[in-house]
């Protein structure tokens, strides 16, 4: 074995055990299934087969034999698909993560984009544009080797634009280190491009899915387990920062869920941790990239909201409030949701953080005093 197919097998083994301990230590750990966590696991397996399948891909070049022809066009070919699927996972999982995902027509063009990429990997196979394996079974980059370079780049910068557009909206609020991703990976391609016949993109993806895990376990901290949501752990550090920052203002909203101690006691605290996870995606599919959500304590949630218009608070209430009724009305849960809300203006060249917190408090108990005022048979006051 020449040193040069040494070395790729000592990195790619290096990321495929990279990754099987960043699985065995912290998949476990993620806080709910949903797009955002699937994305990230579907991306580490991809990762992790990229690592095995790459060194056995350089082994078979140059070799005698339909088997090693074989792994050498199927092996080429998965890895160039399963490249561009992981700048797509990782796509996917920045904008679920920092904004809520990206609009329908952003997501039909990304899809679109993936699709002609996978169409033209099969394409391949019987007509070679990327790359062709001769009758010596040696590979060749062909001019469509650029195209998936562009495509798997433009991707990635996509991602990025996503990221500092929502930053923009949210401020301070969210945050994600997007270089743990970017420099290994990026590293790894620059280094594939320009030295021909090495292998580093797999192992540079391993590095970057790693960080991104690392970066996660680091966030754990600011995060609800049931909810997924921030925790007041986050909403503490951030009143800190706000406290500094004293040009901050932004709108409050706080919830406090209806007949929430009449939804444990009827049908039990599972059926009581359904209610407040269906509450935490209504807040999320709500505020999108507005603000934030964050489960306070309870049954109790703060929004803030990177905004100080009033009318456009007011708006997002009314949403909230129309996403609960349609979830009450489609719906098989045994329990209704209803919440009572208080707003109010984060001020601070007029007013501290305590009284921003007192007010969206007292306007929220206004409120809820109003809704048990019709419905007193659910005033846990009374019970």
């Amino acid at each position: 074995m020449d040193s040069t197919l040494s070395c790729i097998y000592v990195v790619n083994i290096f990321g495929a055990v990279l990754l099987a301990v960043v699985a065995a230590g912290n998949v476990w750990k993620l806080p709910r299934k949903n797009l955002e966590n699937t994305s990230l696991l579907v991306m580490l397996i991809l990762g992790f087969l990229n690592c095995l399948i790459d060194p056995i891909v350089f082994t078979s070049e140059g070799r005698p034999g339909a088997l090693a022809k074989f792994i050498n066009i199927y092996g080429n070919g998965w890895l160039y698909g399963s490249n561009m699927y992981c700048s797509t996972l990782w796509f996917v999982f920045l904008s679920q993560h920092i904004c809520g995902g990206v609009s329908r027509i952003h997501a039909k063009i990304l899809k679109t984009v993936v699709g002609l990429g996978t169409l033209g990997v099969l394409i391949n196979f019987f007509c070679p544009f990327i790359f062709s394996i001769d009758g010596n079974n040696h590979y060749h980059r062909m001019w469509g080797y650029w195209i998936y370079t562009v495509i798997d780049y433009g991707i990635t910068m996509d991602s990025i634009v996503v990221y500092f557009w929502s930053r923009r909206r949210n401020g301070i609020l969210k945050y994600f280190p997007i270089w743990v991703y970017f420099f290994p990976l990026m590293i790894g391609t620059f280094a594939q491009t320009l030295f021909y016949g090495i292998s580093t993109i797999s192992a540079g993806l391993a590095v970057s899915i790693a960080g991104i895990f690392s970066s996660l376990q680091n966030e754990l901290i600011f995060r609800d387990r049931l909810t997924g949501l921030y925790n007041r752990v986050y909403l503490d550090r951030h009143m800190n920062v706000f406290s500094r920052k004293r040009r901050t203002v932004m709108t409050g909203l706080m919830l406090d869920l209806n007949s929430f101690k009449k939804i444990n006691d009827d049908f039990g605290h599972s059926v009581g941790d359904r209610a407040l996870i269906a509450m935490a995606d209504i807040l999320q599919r709500t505020i999108h990239d507005e603000g934030v959500a964050i489960r306070y304590a309870g049954d109790e949630f703060i929004v803030l909201l990177n905004t100080a218009d009033q009318e456009k608070a007011d708006g997002l209430i009314r949403e909230i409030h129309y996403r609960i009724e349609k979830f009450n009305n489609n719906s098989k849960a045994p329990f209704k949701l209803s919440t009572s809300i208080g707003k109010g203006l984060l001020d601070l060249k007029k007013g501290t953080m305590d009284e921003f917190i007192n007010t969206i408090d007292r306007e929220m108990y206004e409120n809820k005093k109003a809704y048990y005022a019709v419905h007193s048979e659910n005033d846990r006051r009374l019970r």
